[in-house]
């Protein structure tokens, strides 16, 4: 994962960039120094590119994020498929939510929490990069906007054409979960 997210900033800013935000280090093996690590690469990230540039980044790690994790996306969509709707999919999704998740209508759009502190081994995060990030620290909503484009992707894929997603909150920026906006 540290690798995939090097390879989105020095492909999007190139090889000057890279030394100025890695500084050639790295990620630790401890979890929690990890977590920190990353911290600081997000925060030399938003120091040296505009917020346009930042946020590209980072969706497109999250798009890379669910294309690798392929197996997550087609689990969903196999869910789906067992439906004759996607209404009928959705209602379903929204009763009995996926571990660590939940899901309800607003108007027109859907509303998709993570609530990693709730899942069966609490974290800040699902992302094994950031998940042991200490309670007491925070982490730049940047990071957040890489679950953006892989909430993006997956939605994108069970609902069959493209969704707008927007980040709402952020566990990883001081809430007790992550909260999406999915325009479908």
């Amino acid at each position: 994962m540290a690798e995939q997210l090097k390879g989105s900033i020095t492909g999007k800013l190139g090889p000057e960039a890279e030394e100025s935000i890695f500084r050639g280090e790295m990620p630790p093996k401890n979890p929690i120094k990890r977590a920190q690590w990353v911290k600081e690469v997000i925060t030399r990230l938003d120091g040296f590119a505009d917020e346009v540039t930042c946020a590209e980044i980072m969706h497109g790690n999250g798009v890379n994020c669910a294309n690798h994790n392929v197996s997550v996306v087609k689990a969903a969509i196999k869910r789906r498929d067992k439906y004759d709707s996607l209404e009928a999919f959705i209602d379903a999704e929204i009763k009995k939510p996926q571990k660590g998740t939940s899901l309800e209508r607003d108007g027109e759009d859907l509303i998709l929490s993570y609530l990693p502190s709730k899942y069966s081994h609490p974290m800040r995060c699902f992302c094994g990069l950031v998940k042991s990030l200490p309670e007491d620290e925070t982490l730049s909503p940047t990071y957040c906007l890489c679950s953006v484009g892989f909430v993006q992707t997956w939605w994108s894929a069970v609902i069959g054409k493209s969704v707008k997603v927007q980040l709402l909150e952020s566990a990883l920026t001081g809430s007790d979960k992550c909260r999406f906006r999915i325009k479908y």
